[in-house]
């Protein structure tokens, strides 16, 4: 890039104040070039707002009053940020030494609207469709590659596309799908997304959410994967196939009934088609590519 870009990371932490005592150092450490460090503290009662001021004054720290969840955490963290640049780190993410080095050149294509890092315990993912949208981690992690979308836990995000496209859809909240939907709402605007092999991150996979019931996470997760196909879905021929999918889905596990109204419900409510000047079928053709 002809200039120096302008980066901010943003961390979401809710009662998180020992990961950020295991992982915010590695991450000022290992990010020379960023701008500043913005914290949001997501309604925590562990002091996370004391203790940042006193052991990192140098972080910005923004505080929800009570507990909002990931997704409105980082658009309050996004809004706040005036960078050309923003990295999502988890509060369980330590970006290892050079993460960013050449992370930048994916974005001297200004379609480029996000770059993945590459988590060491995880993978690029397989995007499919299968009555509904379908993920598996990739296998070869030996070149960069088009990805469905980047990682909200651990990636840069070029701000002017994410401001464009209005960052992460609040309908999910308080957590999971938002970054699976903003990064295939971009593909569907016509910009793209990129797992890069060359900048490692190590995710210890310890987030604030791991403390909350299972059942009430299983539920968050199933609902966000029926608006996400619900919003993001405008082929005519796989919406049929959605709806096949969902109606024999439902027959054979019937307590599934009750995530579908949960769904709806929300839906009806909060949710709206997006539009989009590319089809399903050409993201889904395009985003398990190796990268040109």
């Amino acid at each position: 890039m002809s200039k120096r870009p302008i980066i901010d990371i943003i961390i979401p932490s809710y009662n998180g104040k020992h990961l950020l005592g295991k992982h915010l150092s590695p991450t000022i450490k290992n990010s020379p070039g960023v701008d500043q460090i913005i914290v949001v503290d997501d309604g925590s009662v562990d002091c996370t707002e004391q203790w940042l001021r006193d052991k990192f004054p140098n972080v910005v720290c923004l505080h929800h009053k009570q507990n909002k969840g990931f997704t409105v955490s980082i658009n309050l963290g996004a809004k706040y940020s005036k960078a050309d640049f923003i990295v999502l780190l988890n509060n369980d993410v330590s970006p290892l030494p050079g993460y960013l080095d050449h992370v930048m050149d994916h974005f001297d294509d200004d379609r480029v609207f996000a770059v993945s890092f590459n988590e060491k315990k995880s993978s690029w993912p397989i995007l499919s469709w299968g009555g509904k949208i379908n993920f598996d981690k990739g296998e070869d992690k030996t070149k960069p590659r088009y990805s469905a979308w980047a990682s909200g836990g651990s990636a840069i995000f070029r701000k002017s596309i994410w401001d464009k496209i209005g960052g992460f859809n609040e309908i999910y909240a308080p957590a999971y799908w938002e970054d699976i939907d903003i990064g295939y709402r971009a593909w569907k605007k016509g910009y793209k997304v990129i797992w890069d092999n060359s900048s490692e991150v190590l995710h210890e996979h310890e987030a604030s959410y791991s403390k909350f019931d299972p059942s009430y996470i299983s539920t968050i997760k199933q609902r966000n994967e029926l608006l996400f196909n619900w919003i993001n879905v405008t082929d005519p021929r796989l919406l049929i196939d959605h709806l096949k999918w969902l109606v024999l889905y439902t027959l054979s596990h019937p307590g599934y009934l009750r995530i579908v109204l949960i769904s709806f419900s929300r839906f009806i409510i909060q949710g709206r088609k997006i539009k989009s000047s590319v089809s399903d079928k050409e993201v889904l053709s395009k985003v398990n590519l190796p990268l040109e």
